[in-house]
Order: C-alpha cells, then structure tokens, then sequence
C-alpha cells in the first residue's frame, strides 16, 4: 500500500503523538508499505535527522507554510494551501491518507483525500476541547468554545472513511457527540523494548544520584499535565520518606513552575530533572528504568505513549480515574488510580507502592504482561486491516 499520513505534531516537538505517528510509520514501512510523512516544514536550522529513530525508507515532505503555537515551543500548525502537497501526490497517488490532527496538516490531508477520492483514515489523539487544553492553546475557556471545538471535531471525522480510537473513553465522547464513522479501538502501539543488562542500569541509576526507590514521570513539562499535584504529593511522601527520588524528564512551558515549587516545599535534593531526552536516546539508554513507578496526575490523557513504554519497563502506574487512564490502569493489578486532583490519594498510592514491595513486584510483573498487548506488531495487524477496509469500501 501507498501509506501518506498527515500530522502537526511531529519532530523536533515531542509527544505522544509524534510517538505514535513514527512508530506506526516505522512499522509500515517495516512491512514493506510505501510510507510517507507530511509534517510542518522545520524552521532554519532545525533538522530531523537528530532525533533519529526515523526508518530511513519513510519520505518526509515538509509544508512549506506554518505558524507557531504560542507558549508551546517547537510545536507548529500548518497553513492548508494546498498547491505543494497537490504536486507531490500527482504523479502517483497514496492509496490511503491516514490524518493525525484535525487542524493544519491534518485539514490538508483531509481535504487532498475528497479532491483525489482516496479514503481518509482519521486518529483522534487529543481532547482540545478541554479547559487544560483551551488554557494551554490561550482560547477562552467558554460554553460556547467548548461546544464549538467539539462540532469541529466531530464534522471533520464524520467526514473520515473510518476512524481508529486510541481509547475507549475517546470513542464514547466522539459518539455521544454525534460521531456517525465506524469507530475502531486501536492502540497507539510501543516499539520493542531493547533492555540493557542490571549493572548497566544499576550504574546509569548511580550517575542520577538515585539510590533508593525513585518516582519517574516523562513527558511534556505543560499545565495540562497537572504536575503541580505530583510534586505536591510526592513533598507529603517525603516528610516520611526522605530518601524517595522523582525523575522528571521533558521540558516545555511549564519549567520555572517547576523550579519554583521545588524551592517551595525544599525538595530541590529529591528531584532529578533530565530536560528533553531525544526519543531514540530515551529508549536505547532505558531512562523510564531510573524510576521504579510511573506516576501523573494528568487529566487529559487519552492513551500516553509514555506511560505504555514505562508500562513494557516494567513499572507499576499510579495515574488519575480519568479519561483514557484508567483503561490502561487497572487499579490495584499494574498500577493504582487515584481521584483526579486528589493530592492526598496520589501521596497515599505512591507511599504504598514504595513500601510494599512484593505489591510493587507482583505489580511490575503484571505491567510487563499487559504492555504486550500494545506491541507496534499487533497495532500493524490492525492498522493494516483499517487501511484495506478503508479501501475497499471507497
């Protein structure tokens, strides 16, 4: 199959949805399906090729014409013109246009599908309509925006051949909201995990000065992520557990919040920050192994790719009963929920895991076996079946 997949979200940002976007990509092409990417076009001096973890048959096209998204860096939404990426696909057109954001990128690849009549596979990965989400975009946060970011949605993939949902709690909402396309649940998929030998990781522990039972959350350092009740919780689990670490790694918007309510609750000693780790590093050097849990307080999760990876190292989740957490967390098997913005529950599950250990060993155990459900091998199977069923029905 000709495979062109269309995405804001892509490298240099760092999500979960670039995540997913090239480990779908890579597996495709893996496959051996004629990928090809078309993103926003990188600014002076910006290059792919430093991220790295990119299968180097996959075609990347750049939409020459973007504007920043304020308060986000790197992050970049495409103006539709329409001319460059008619150009490219004249000569040979895709067989399938699979649209990773509903604005920019997305729209293009959208509206080049209905123009050329190839079917139009949509994935919808983020919650815009929510206030964390308005907040962090600088959009009023009103009745009448949420409501109008949600028909938005809905119009555009109703508008899909057929839609792939990371999560159950994405489906149901689209639904509820007048969402008439055939709807299937699909992982975001994991790539494999690489492990590196105990005293590898034992060392790479020691050179963070993490000796004792370390916290991990990775991911984007922004409001929406809610990591001002992490770090609240985690000050109440130190009063009694001084020697407990948490590793934040990520940057963004969010950062000198952070640095600030570290100096506030003195917990300055406790907390490593890595900043951004490229993604090819973060997996071949196994940095979610410098923790011993996941923990987020995010609310606004549909299916994090991060805390799959964690999921397949290993490690036990703690996370909120909300939106597509708890579909991945099951309480008191892999991981624990808590109530959302409960910072007394969240202190309470990671003192519990911490201190228990054959809860935290029975725990790990359980997210290894869960996280193979999630392998990129079985979303490829599922995947594939979408594309062709998009296919043969257009």
């Amino acid at each position: 199959m000709r495979i062109c997949l269309f995405t804001d979200s892509f490298f240099p940002y760092i999500s979960g949805v670039s995540s997913a976007v090239v480990n779908q990509a890579n597996e495709m092409a893996a496959r051996g399906h004629e990928v090809s990417i078309f993103h926003p076009r990188l600014k002076r001096g910006e290059r792919l090729d430093s991220v790295g973890g990119l299968d180097p048959r996959i075609r990347l096209f750049g939409i020459p014409f973007s504007v920043p998204v304020p308060n986000i860096p790197k992050l970049r939404f495409s103006i539709p013109l329409f001319l460059y990426t008619y150009r490219r696909l004249r000569q040979k057109s895709p067989d399938v246009i699979h649209v990773h954001t509903e604005f920019g990128c997305g729209l293009e690849g959208m509206l080049l599908g209905r123009w050329k009549k190839v079917p139009v596979v949509g994935t919808f990965h983020t919650f815009f309509a929510e206030p964390e989400y308005l907040k962090q975009f600088r959009i009023p946060d009103f009745a009448f925006t949420r409501r109008s970011m949600w028909w938005y949605s809905v119009t555009f993939f109703n508008r899909c051949a057929r839609i792939v949902s990371p999560s159950k709690s994405v489906r149901d909402n689209l639904v509820q909201r007048g969402l008439k396309t055939k709807a299937t649940l699909l992982s975001n998929g994991i790539e494999r995990i690489e492990f590196r030998p105990k005293a590898e990781v034992e060392a790479f522990r020691r050179s963070f000065g993490i000796e004792e039972f370390a916290f991990i959350y990775v991911g984007r350092i922004s409001p929406e992520k809610s990591l001002e009740v992490v770090l609240e919780a985690f000050y109440r689990v130190t009063q009694s557990n001084p020697k407990a670490k948490l590793v934040i790694v990520g940057s963004g918007p969010s950062d000198a919040m952070i640095d600030e309510k570290l100096g506030e609750y003195g917990i300055v000693d406790q907390v490593v920050r890595t900043g951004r780790i490229e993604r090819d590093v973060l997996m071949r050097d196994n940095y979610p192994l410098l923790g011993d849990a996941f923990v987020t307080a995010s609310k606004t999760e549909n299916q994090p790719v991060s805390l799959l990876e964690a999921m397949a190292f290993g490690l036990p989740m703690i996370g909120p009963r909300s939106k597509g957490i708890p579909e991945l967390v099951q309480d008191g098997d892999d991981g624990l929920i808590f109530e959302p913005d409960d910072v007394a529950g969240l202190a309470e599950a990671m003192t519990r895991l911490m201190n228990d250990e054959a809860l935290h060993s029975r725990m790990s155990a359980a997210a290894i076996q869960n996280a193979n459900e999630h392998r990129i091998d079985r979303t490829g199977d599922r995947l594939e079946a979408v594309y062709r069923e998009a296919i043969e029905s257009a």
